[in-house]
C-alpha cells in the first residue's frame, strides 16, 4: 500500500502500542470497518429522534438546556436516594 509518511508513522505507533504488526493493525481496523459497514446505520433509523455518530461516539441533538439547574436535579436525585436507603 502507498500510505503518507504521516498515517504509516500513526499505524506503527498504535500497533506498537498494541502489541502487535502494522499489517495485523491494519487488518484488524478494515475488519471491523468493514464489519460496521454491514451492519444497519444507525444514523439512518434514529435521524428523527436526534440520535447520531459523531467522531465514534454517540450524541444526542437536544435544544439549549440552559433552562435546567442540574445542580438542584443532582441535588434532588441525592435526596430522593437518601430517602430510598433510609426506608430500607
Amino acid at each position: 500500500m502507498n500510505l503518507s509518511p504521516a498515517l504509516q508513522q500513526a499505524i506503527d505507533q498504535i500497533a506498537s502500542s498494541q502489541g502487535i504488526s502494522a499489517e495485523q493493525f491494519i487488518v484488524q481496523t478494515l475488519v471491523e470497518k468493514i464489519s460496521s459497514l454491514k451492519q444497519p446505520n444507525l444514523t439512518v433509523s434514529t435521524s428523527q429522534t436526534g440520535l447520531k455518530e459523531q467522531d465514534g461516539i454517540l450524541v444526542f441533538d437536544t435544544e439549549p438546556l440552559d433552562h435546567i439547574d442540574f445542580n438542584a436535579l443532582i441535588s434532588q436525585s441525592r435526596e430522593d436516594r437518601a430517602l430510598e436507603q433510609s426506608e430500607v
